[in-house]
This record gives structure tokens, C-alpha cells and sequence, in this order.
């Protein structure tokens, strides 16, 4: 079920994205910090489209759903599969571990590899940095950070035009212009091996069949 409305829907980005000269340390040499997948992804082909789906269209994406459903891998294998869209990379910022939502803003820094030796709010260092590039970010765990998540990532979408948001939680950041995606757990199979029959067969086979003793004479 996906929900949400437009003012970060279809957006227009610039054609022409530069570099900015400032103070900040931009990362070289790297372009998105995405951790090497390891595992296949089973049964959630139709949710990864439309997570691609989403994100092509739409500034701020959302997964939601209860714990351990899934959300994470899944959003990461989306952003794999849409690193080709964004010429600055893609970056996965965890904040499963992060428990003061004061240091969410030095958390994408960090993760962006930025470092600026200025006395600047780190809000204005990531807008400074976000303007003019395209991006995409993943915020992944912000559950226990809802609200400074939802105004980080509206004072980040309105500065950064180029920017796209994919985000998990388990309930949405009810940010203007974000679309909603609810990961349900996956249906359990009904369907029977297709050795089922054969070993069912020779069980009753076994059964039915009698046992002879050998008689000593």
C-alpha cells in the first residue's frame, strides 16, 4: 500500500550539477558507501519495483512495517539497484545506534565523509554540500528518531533539489511529499515440495506392506 502526497513529487532536476567550492571535505574517489550484498533477496520482487518505482518518481520514500520484516534489505537492494540515477552516489546512513537525535546531522556527514574545520550549524554545512548534486540517501532505522528525521530530511529536500530519500521505519515521517510503501511479511508457501508426493507414497508403500519373519526350522 503506498500513501502520501506531491510536494516533493516529480520534481524537476538540474541538468547541470557541479561541485561546490567551500570549506566542506567532499569524498574522493568514492561515490556511495553501500555495504556488498552477501544474500539473495527471495520473494520480494513486486516491493523492489515498486520501490524503484517510487524513488524515480518521488523525493521521499518511506518502508514501513514491524520489526525484523524486512525493510532494510530491502531498501538497500533498491538502492543498489538505482545507483545508475545518481551520478553522486548513493548513501546508507544507520541509525540503529545513533540515540541522540541532536547528532543526526553530523551522522549523514559522517557518512558522506565530510568534514568541515568551520564553527557552521551542521545543518548549513549539508545543505551547502547537497545543493547541486544528485544523490540518493538512505535513512535506515529511524523509528526511534521520527521527528528530527522528518525536519532533517525536509530542510534537506527543500535545499538539494537533487536529492532523494529512501527511509525505514516503522511508521512513516509524515513529511510533506513523502510516499509511504508498507512492507508486509512475506505469505507463507502452501504448495509442497515436489518430493512431497514421492516420500508419501512410500511411506504408505512401507506401511502396507507386511512383514515377513524368518522361520527357523
Amino acid at each position: 500500500m503506498v500513501t502520501g502526497c506531491s510536494r516533493f513529487g516529480e520534481n524537476a532536476v538540474p541538468e547541470t550539477l557541479g561541485w561546490l567550492r567551500g570549506t566542506v571535505a567532499a569524498p574522493h574517489r568514492r561515490v556511495g558507501n553501500l555495504p556488498a550484498e552477501t544474500t539473495s533477496l527471495v520473494g520480494r520482487r513486486g516491493e523492489l519495483a515498486r520501490v524503484r518505482r517510487l524513488c524515480a518518481r518521488y523525493r521521499l520514500v518511506t518502508l514501513t512495517g514491524v520489526g525484523g520484516v524486512g525493510k532494510s534489505r530491502l531498501a538497500l537492494r533498491a538502492a543498489a539497484q538505482l545507483r545508475a540515477q545518481f551520478p553522486d552516489g548513493v548513501w546508507l546512513v544507520q541509525l540503529s545506534a545513533l540515540q541522540h537525535g541532536a547528532l543526526l546531522g553530523h551522522a549523514i556527514a559522517g557518512a558522506l565523509g565530510l568534514a568541515d574545520p568551520t564553527l557552521r550549524p551542521m545543518g548549513e554545512v549539508l545543505t551547502d554540500y547537497l545543493a547541486g548534486r544528485r544523490l540518493l540517501l538512505v535513512l535506515d532505522t529511524c523509528e526511534h528518531l521520527v521527528e528530527e528525521c522528518a525536519e532533517t530530511a525536509e530542510m534537506l529536500l527543500e535545499a538539494a533539489v537533487g536529492l532523494r530519500i529512501l527511509a525505514t521505519s516503522r511508521q512513516s515521517l509524515d513529511v510533506p511529499g513523502e510516499r509511504v510503501l508498507v512492507v508486509g511479511p512475506l505469505p507463507v508457501q502452501n504448495r509442497r515440495p515436489p518430493w512431497a508426493g514421492v516420500m508419501t507414497r512410500w511411506r504408505c508403500f512401507a506401511i502396507a506392506r507386511p512383514r515377513w519373519s524368518p522361520v527357523l526350522r
